[in-house]
């Protein structure tokens, strides 16, 4: 069988289901990207060239395409039945593309938050496709409880270790690790390398986040008050967590130039603001986080308010 992959390169919870899939399939390939605007032109870049065609099954985990394209694969006769997304974004379920058959979109089950790897790793049971092992089942766990923002709630700072690790040797390093760890061990630990890399990032991520967040550029929209600054964009998670006990700002606002992306996360837990915000300003996500695309235009209006 051969099968193609589509996800999201940002985070972990993209990584994940590249994971999974290499230990269910042997012949996979895998295409990331960083937001659904990216994924939607490559997607349909894919279909009008008849890419999409060379492939047995297709999965797109993490992110979800836009709904006039969902529309084009789902009654295309050829496609329908092959295409399977798994995504846990609120504005993937808005869009309604929910209803067609092989899209699972979850945001929680049993009041517990959901994330694409543990979405697919479901699949990936209830089909018999991969064996449950402690190994495998903590990886998922530990993906969920990072990719949700809850690790700090179980008091597990592997999964957000696992964060960190990613970050420091990069997703094709991340990749290739976990899925040799998932085949080869019965825990899940590092070794005494992968801890040195890990707190080697943390003191780094310290020093950067202390200088990013010395200067807050706060903006009010619709009443809730925006904290922005600029930031690298792995380090987005870390300076929201970082800014929790401001009481100056609602929001965060992370402008990340190096992601084409301004990252949104809640300082205050108690509503949407995140995803608001996005909305506004043609993005999506989740309640508590979310993301705006920065495009080329805006980059030129940049350069043209600086020059």
């Amino acid at each position: 069988m051969k099968v193609l992959l589509y996800s999201h390169k940002s985070d972990i919870d993209g990584m994940g289901s590249v994971v999974l899939g290499n230990l269910v399939y042997e012949n996979m390939d895998y295409k990331l990207y960083r937001n659904p605007n990216e994924l939607s032109i490559h997607l349909e870049n894919d279909y009008k060239d008849g890419l999409l065609y060379e492939y047995d099954l297709i999965n797109i985990t993490d992110l979800s395409p836009k709904k006039e394209l969902v529309d084009i694969l789902f009654n295309d006769e050829k496609l329908k039945d092959k295409i399977h997304i798994y995504d846990h974004h609120e504005t993937a379920l808005d869009s309604g593309i929910n209803k067609y058959n092989n899209v699972n979109i979850t945001i929680k089950e049993n009041n517990i938050p959901e994330c694409a790897t543990s979405i697919y790793y479901k699949y990936l049971l209830e089909n018999n496709l991969i064996e449950k092992t402690s190994c495998i089942e903590k990886f998922v766990e530990f993906t969920r409880l990072e990719d949700t923002w809850t690790w700090k709630e179980k008091n597990e700072v592997l999964a957000h270790d696992l964060a960190i690790l990613y970050n420091a040797i990069g997703y094709e390093k991340y990749i290739k690790l976990l899925t040799n760890k998932l085949l080869t061990y019965d825990i899940l630990i590092f070794s005494k390398e992968e801890l040195e890399e890990i707190n080697n990032k943390k003191k780094q991520s310290l020093e950067k986040i202390q200088l990013y967040t010395k200067d807050l550029f706060i903006k009010e929209i619709d009443n809730i008050k925006v904290g922005f600054c600029f930031i690298g964009y792995e380090y987005r998670n870390e300076v929201a967590e970082y800014l929790k006990n401001n009481n100056e700002i609602d929001v965060v606002g992370m402008i990340a130039l190096d992601n084409n992306q301004i990252s949104l996360r809640n300082i205050k837990d108690d509503k949407p603001y995140s995803r608001i915000i996005a909305e506004k300003y043609h993005g999506g996500g989740h309640d508590n986080a979310a993301a705006i695309p920065i495009t080329k235009d805006i980059k030129e209006k940049i350069i043209n308010t600086i020059i």
